[in-house]
């Protein structure tokens, strides 16, 4: 009869050490989501930003304003064939 009571209070006690320990992992796991839901957001912030700072136009301003660059007119390219090689 002891032992039975001995192994009856060690499943027990199993038992309630399993279930801390799920419900730790599950408190781990709802942190890990929130973490994950805050970089997804961080993520899709920077890529507003990257499009916003990478918009040809304001690379051409701070090119212009700042580093004193300007934009060469455009050129103009006649090609002439000989006759020779048109034969």
């Amino acid at each position: 009869m002891g032992s039975l009571f001995g192994v009856l209070i060690g499943m027990m006690v199993f038992y309630i050490w399993i279930f801390n320990n799920t419900n730790q992992l599950y408190k781990e796991i709802e942190t890990l989501k929130r973490e994950e839901a805050n970089l997804v957001t961080q993520n899709r912030i920077t890529l507003v930003e990257l499009d916003r700072l990478s918009r040809v136009d304001r690379i051409k301003q701070i090119a212009t304003s700042e580093m004193n660059m300007w934009t060469p007119p455009s050129e103009t390219l006649t090609v002439v064939i000989s006759e020779p090689i048109l034969e």
